[in-house]
Order: structure tokens, then C-alpha cells, then sequence
């Protein structure tokens, strides 16, 4: 473990900063298993599950024009309700928000532990470039299972309810993750080498 010095522990405010971002990843984590449990709580049922879909250049209508009149709208995304959903789905439909949901906690869990380094002075340390490096990791198996799981529940959503001859999108994701998984390599990298002068420079003393 790298003790804290001089060069790296932080003034008192800051360090007050990084123990109240502590604090508050911790009812981040809280708010996050809640609403994890309330996506389970409507979909354990498997029975008229509500599910939300993409779409890509379609047209419906609403009601709000003059006195209600229909108006013609663009939508790129709605709820859709699935009455019995299939077996793959429905595992898909359990796994999705316990699979986000656990990468959101655990990329928290991670970002607080990094805080907490921060606040005790250790700033270029091994700990701190392993933390770095295992949310990189974990960004990216939860991104690409996640992908996985929510195409499942989309494609599943939007079999149930046109019996297979719907024909629209098929794949969505969310195509920032792959730039922070990739900056956060960056940072680990950096840290690495800051890890390394560190203990050259200890060495000369």
C-alpha cells in the first residue's frame, strides 16, 4: 500500500470533496439497487410486461392538435406492453436490469474507492491504477452484456405483439461507452506512469 506524502495529499477542502462524493456514491448505489427492484417487481410477473423499444423513422398519431385532432409525429422510441413473453425473453426481461444494474454499482463502488484513495493522499498508487483498469473492465463486460440482453428484450417485445412480421430495428446500443471505456484505459495508462515516477523518485530520496 503507498503511503500518502506531500506531493500528492490533497488541501483540506478538497479532501472534505472527495468524502462528500463518497457519501454521495453511496446513496447513488442505494438509488440504483431501488430502481432495480422496481424493474423486477414489474417484470417477475412475466405477464404484461411494459418494455421499452427504439424505433427508426416511423410515423403515429396524437391527439393534439385544435379541440384533440390527431397529429402526425416522428417516434424514435415507445413503451410497449408484452403480454406473455417468451421463454427467451422473459430471461432476458430478469437478466437486463440485474445486469445494468450491477455494472452501475460496481463502476460506483470502484469510482468511491478511488475517491477515497484520492482523499487520504494516495493518489499514484497501484491500488488506484488497478481501480482504473477493472472499471475500464467492467464497463465493458456490462456493455456488451447488457447490448445483448436489451436487443433480446426488444426483438422478444416486438415479436409478442406483431407475431413475427414486424420488420423494423433490430440492434440499438449506446455507442459512448466504447469512448469511456477507451478513456479510461487512457487514464489508467497515465496513472501507471505516474505510479512509476512516484517510486523512482521515492527511490532517490
Amino acid at each position: 500500500m503507498t503511503a500518502p506524502d506531500a506531493t500528492t495529499r490533497l488541501d483540506r477542502s478538497d479532501t472534505i470533496g472527495m468524502y462528500a462524493t463518497v457519501g454521495i456514491a453511496l446513496v447513488a448505489v442505494i438509488a440504483t439497487i431501488w430502481r432495480v427492484a422496481i424493474r423486477l417487481a414489474e417484470v417477475l410477473p412475466l405477464r404484461d410486461v411494459p418494455v421499452l423499444v427504439p424505433f427508426f423513422d416511423e410515423r403515429a398519431e396524437l391527439p393534439i392538435g385544435p379541440d384533440g385532432a390527431p397529429v402526425a409525429v416522428g417516434v424514435d422510441q415507445a413503451v410497449v406492453t408484452v403480454p406473455e413473453p417468451a421463454a427467451a425473453t422473459g430471461f432476458a426481461l430478469v437478466a437486463e436490469p440485474l445486469v445494468h444494474g450491477a455494472t452501475v454499482v460496481a463502476g460506483i463502488a470502484l469510482f468511491a474507492l478511488f475517491c477515497w484513495n484520492l482523499a487520504r493522499g494516495r493518489a499514484f498508487s497501484r491500488g488506484n491504477v488497478r481501480i482504473v483498469l477493472w472499471g475500464a473492465g467492467v464497463l465493458a463486460a456490462g456493455w456488451l452484456l447488457g447490448s445483448i440482453l436489451t436487443n433480446m428484450t426488444v426483438n422478444g417485445a416486438l415479436s409478442a405483439v406483431s407475431d413475427y412480421t414486424y420488420e423494423g430495428i433490430t440492434f440499438s446500443t449506446d455507442w459512448a461507452v466504447p469512448f469511456a471505456i477507451l478513456a479510461l484505459g487512457a487514464v489508467g495508462a497515465a496513472f501507471q506512469v505516474g505510479a512509476r515516477l512516484q517510486r523512482d523518485t521515492e527511490g532517490l530520496v
